[in-house]
């Protein structure tokens, strides 16, 4: 087994650093330079506005002119906002390992305004509450006829004339609905008569 001696460089590899599909779409290696310098200059500017950004990508990787110009042409690019934020991304994600250290930092001083906040945020995602909902659901099937038989009655009881019950419930559906009135009334007619003869035979 052999050990790599300290300082040595390590053997070239042809697969590193893979491009991702909005970056191979761009025309060609000029404008991918752009944006490598534009992030590299947008990271390490620290001049809070990105005063020049653009301008320094443009002459870095190349271009030839007013840089300025070009830098704001290449920007305004489609294809140059997607390569954009598809390395912008990477380097997001990059950094996990130094916002899993901060968030830790946070954890561990207790005099901290975001303390308290952090152990929640830590414990959210290695050990997340399982809320559980219990739903219960009544379907109540209503029968239209019994229903506007219920509404019949009501609107008699307020009294409501013919003119209105027939504007209310239809030319059509009105008759209809009094024969089944009618059909009802009779069936309890019916049991009453029932109950009388087994009353008087009791």
């Amino acid at each position: 087994m052999s050990v790599r001696k300290s300082g040595a460089r390590l053997p070239a590899q042809d697969d590193w650093g893979q491009l991702g599909p909005a970056m191979r779409a761009l025309p060609n290696n000029r404008w991918r330079a752009f944006v490598e310098f534009y992030l590299l200059e947008t990271f390490a500017n620290v001049n809070k506005n990105n005063y020049g950004a653009l301008a320094n990508a443009a002459r870095k990787a190349g271009f030839s002119g007013n840089a300025r110009h070009i830098g704001w042409r290449m920007i305004r690019d489609d294809r140059i906002i997607a390569a954009v934020a598809e390395e912008s991304r990477k380097i997001v994600r990059a950094g996990a390992p130094e916002a899993a250290k901060a968030l830790l930092d946070l954890v561990r001083d207790p005099d901290h305004p975001g303390h308290t906040r952090a152990i929640a945020m830590v414990m959210a995602r290695t050990d997340p509450e399982v809320q559980h909902t219990d739903l219960q659901i009544t379907h109540k099937v209503v029968d239209r006829d019994v229903e506007a038989l219920e509404e019949l009655t009501a609107a008699r009881a307020l009294g409501a004339t013919r003119e209105k019950l027939i504007e209310l419930f239809g030319g059509n559906y009105l008759p209809r609905l009094e024969r089944l009135e009618a059909a009802e009334s009779e069936r309890r007619a019916t049991n009453a008569k029932i109950i009388d003869v087994e009353a008087a035979d009791v």
